[in-house]
């Protein structure tokens, strides 16, 4: 079972070192030495370790400081930590190995507790946390807890999704592996931006396939969209043939099974904070998100939309315009129960085409203007074609007049 598991040593100590080396290798895990501290985060970083060993006492940083450090990248926050401290130190480091620290031995650690407390460790993290295996960047339960504390805390932050454009044409014509790359690279990319643009303590998480997300603050949340995308757009063509790069397509089948000309992947970004939008859910913030994706994916080039509405959820736009017109809308009701879109509603009744409507989306989430309002704003019908179409939607509960 344990024959593919990685361990780190951070270890200053040589015979320890030796130690513990000979000792892990017996029980068939594999071993990465690193003998400075301060070189712990990027070989952590870069390496992907199961489990994390540190020496309490390290003369190049205090162990218990680089426990903390770990445990604030996103990279690193879910590797579990054991800590070697000696048993004089533990009484006044009980506090801060609390704060940073998984388990901890004394020093030296007797063989058996060792290889109990290493098991039931990569135990425990299998349950808490499940890392992409592809990309070992937190998986769906890490990003769910993250935004959950987010919320919990009332923080303003911003919500990235992203997600790459023809990545299965990609993927259908250069086969797996090529994929792979991709989506490795692309984890590389938004990675690097969000540490380099964003903030100590922002968020980078792997939804699954090619599906990214990352956190950070209203005033970052333009500045690491464009670089990623810039970065997207600068590697990724290079994962096609020299052909297919100047072509700026590929032929392969779309969606549909019919051969296309499939543009060259690009990077969608929809852009959600709780700035103007009330949220009250991670479904709520993925559901505003997801339906912001949708309409970016329409392009194929890479590009970002930032969600500047003030609303509290996705159909918020259908009530408010409704509840507006309530005192119109004769002998219809006041709740919203569950209806189509406004915007398929829109099409559908010919209200406008979908070239209009995407031209209203795109004004309606850089403004803040609710959907409806947009349209008019742009001219394409007025305020008595919306007021119609709201008072035949049958998209009330039936409750009392007055209530």
């Amino acid at each position: 079972m344990s024959k593919n598991k990685k361990i780190l040593l951070v270890i200053e100590d040589q015979n320890l070192e030796k130690i513990l080396t000979y000792l892990l290798k017996a029980w068939n895990y594999d071993v990465i030495l690193c003998d400075d501290g301060n070189q712990a985060l990027p070989l952590a970083s870069s390496k992907y370790p199961d489990l994390i060993i540190i020496d309490a006492h390290c003369a190049k940083i205090d162990g218990l400081k680089l426990c903390k450090i770990l445990k604030y990248d996103f990279v690193t926050a879910y590797i579990p930590i054991i800590i070697l401290i000696e048993k004089k130190q533990l009484r006044r480091s009980l506090l801060d190995i609390e704060q940073g620290v998984d388990d901890f031995l004394i020093k030296p650690p007797d063989p058996i507790d060792l290889e109990i407390r290493i098991a039931l460790s990569l135990k425990s993290a299998n349950h808490q946390f499940h890392a992409n295996a592809l990309t070992k960047l937190p998986g769906n339960k890490a990003i769910e807890k993250f935004v959950r504390s987010y919320l919990h805390e009332d923080k303003i932050f911003s919500f990235a999704y992203l997600d790459i454009n023809n990545f299965k044409s990609f993927n259908d014509k250069y086969g797996y592996m090529s994929g792979d790359r991709v989506i490795l690279q692309t984890a590389k990319i938004i990675t690097s931006c969000v540490k380099k643009t964003g903030n100590i303590g922002d968020f980078v998480g792997h939804i699954g396939g090619d599906d990214f997300v990352y956190l950070t603050t209203p005033d970052k949340e333009e500045q690491i969209a464009q670089e990623c995308i810039n970065e997207f757009d600068r590697l990724i063509p290079l994962h096609y043939s020299a052909p297919d790069r100047e072509n700026g397509f590929i032929k392969t089948k779309d969606r549909g099974g019919h051969m296309a000309d499939i543009p060259i992947m690009g990077l969608s970004i929809a852009i959600v904070s709780n700035r103007n939008t009330k949220i009250h859910s991670v479904f709520q913030l993925i559901e505003i998100a997801f339906e912001i994706k949708k309409f970016l994916k329409k392009k194929h080039t890479s590009n970002y939309l930032i969600n500047r509405r003030a609303t509290d959820s996705g159909f918020d736009n259908r009530q408010a315009l409704q509840e507006k017109y309530a005192h119109e809308l004769k002998g219809h009701h006041r709740h919203l129960k569950t209806s189509k879109p406004l915007g398929q509603m829109m099409l559908e009744t010919h209200l406008i085409n979908e070239e209009q409507l995407n031209e209203a989306l795109n004004y309606h989430w850089n403004t803040g203007q609710r959907l409806g309002e947009a349209a008019i704003s742009l001219g394409f019908f007025d305020e008595e074609h919306l007021k119609r179409l709201l008072e035949h939607q049958p998209s009330f509960h039936q409750t009392h007049p007055h209530s």
